[in-house]
């Protein structure tokens, strides 16, 4: 029993490390938040960084599913204001 947990740990934190999230500009000039997962991980591991790079929540902005990658491109919400 104990093996098959640290393998569900090792298995998660693997899967998270392959994500990176950073700060762009669109086109308006408003920064947005760029996250990229590699194309064998999870949406939801995606969305799960998201998340946790905006801890007030976030507003989809875009989806991209490429051959190596996808990438979410989110406007993480301010606290206490409604977007």
């Amino acid at each position: 029993m104990r093996q098959s947990t640290l393998a569900l740990v090792l298995m998660s934190t693997i899967a998270t490390g392959c994500t990176t999230a950073h700060p762009i500009y669109d086109d308006k000039g408003q920064q947005i938040l760029m996250v990229e997962c590699g194309a064998s991980t999870s949406m939801s591991i995606c969305y799960d960084r998201a998340a946790k790079e905006c801890p007030s929540g976030y507003r989809m902005i875009s989806e991209e599913f490429g051959f190596n990658r996808k990438t979410l491109k989110v406007q993480c919400k301010q606290t206490g204001k409604e977007s």
